[in-house]
C-alpha cells in the first residue's frame, strides 16, 4: 500500500482512499437523476464519493467506460443531402420540438 493510501471496506466493496494528492470533481446533473442513483448506492451500503471513485477506477482499469454504450449509426447520404440543402435553403428552423424538425426534413424530400 503506497503512501497515503486507505482502503475503505463497505459492503463488500474495497475503495482506495487517497489521502494525498486529491483533486475536487464538481459537475451538474438533474436533481432527479442524482436522488434516484444515490438510493441505489445507499443500498449497496456507499456514498456518493466512493460510488464514484469506483467508477472511475474502472475506466481506469478497463480504459473505457465500463458497460456497454448504443452504436452510433452513420448518416446515410439521404439524410446528409436533406440536411444540407435545409442548411443550405435557410428557410428551415429553429423548432420548439423535435417532431417539428422531423416534420420539415421529411417536407424536405
Amino acid at each position: 500500500m503506497g503512501e497515503g493510501l486507505a482502503l475503505c471496506h463497505t459492503n463488500g466493496y474495497t475503495v482506495n482512499i487517497m489521502k494525498k494528492g486529491t483533486a475536487n470533481l464538481h459537475i451538474r446533473l438533474p436533481a432527479k437523476l442524482k436522488r434516484e442513483a444515490e438510493k441505489v448506492i445507499d443500498a449497496l451500503g456507499l456514498d456518493t464519493s466512493s460510488a464514484i471513485r469506483l467508477f472511475f477506477t474502472q475506466i481506469t482499469l478497463q480504459g473505457t467506460i465500463p458497460f456497454a454504450l448504443p452504436k452510433v449509426r452513420p448518416m446515410s447520404a439521404k439524410t446528409k443531402r436533406i440536411i444540407e440543402e435545409a442548411l443550405a435553403s435557410g428557410g428551415i428552423g429553429p423548432f420548439d420540438t423535435a417532431e417539428e424538425a422531423i416534420k420539415a426534413l421529411h417536407a424536405a424530400t
